[in-house]
């Protein structure tokens, strides 16, 4: 029973989320991890929620919760690397960025923030190199390779710095 209340709180939470309505969200999902402090998705949708109301902190603390109770999921990884990113504590999601691609080599988003924390340490040569990786992954998706591209270039043209691009949406 208390899994079937679990599993249902947590699908109305991702409702609650989609339709915007962060708060309500997050109330749904306190209650779903009350009723099962070890299922990492409540933690990862809390997560989603907290980074969509500005909460990163907040964020990163259950992306961390997710990652220890499904260390095998690369996406957890790669979410948090984006907010230690937006942090500017960029060893720290560079570590991430890599156990997610170590994951999952095919995840493209993880090599995209990592070449993002390379380059924002001047690293320009392994930013190149994650940027490349991410058009040879997804040689038929033009949105994802006009990314990649516009960061190149974007290095290119200013030494290798693109501090002020936003990462991809996740939404």
């Amino acid at each position: 029973m208390e899994g079937q209340n679990y599993d249902k709180l947590t699908e109305q939470a991702l409702k609650s989320l989609i339709d915007g309505n962060l708060d309500k969200a997050i109330i749904e999902l306190n209650e779903a991890i009350k009723l099962n402090p070890n299922g990492a998705s409540a933690y990862n949708s809390r997560a989603m929620a907290y980074t969509q109301s500005g909460q990163f902190d907040l964020a990163i603390n259950d992306y961390s919760k997710a990652i220890e109770l499904d260390p095998n999921d690369s996406s957890n990884y790669c979410l948090r690397g984006f907010l230690l990113s937006q942090s500017k504590k960029y060893e720290q999601s560079i570590k991430d960025f890599t156990e997610s691609i170590r994951i999952d080599p095919n995840y493209y988003l993880s090599y995209m923030g990592r070449a993002m924390a390379y380059s924002a340490k001047n690293q320009d040569d392994k930013a190149r190199k994650d940027l490349e990786k991410v058009i040879s992954l997804n040689p038929s998706e033009p949105v994802v390779i006009s990314d990649a591209k516009n960061m190149l270039s974007k290095m290119d043209s200013a030494n290798g710095m693109w501090k002020d691009t936003k990462p991809p949406s996740f939404s």
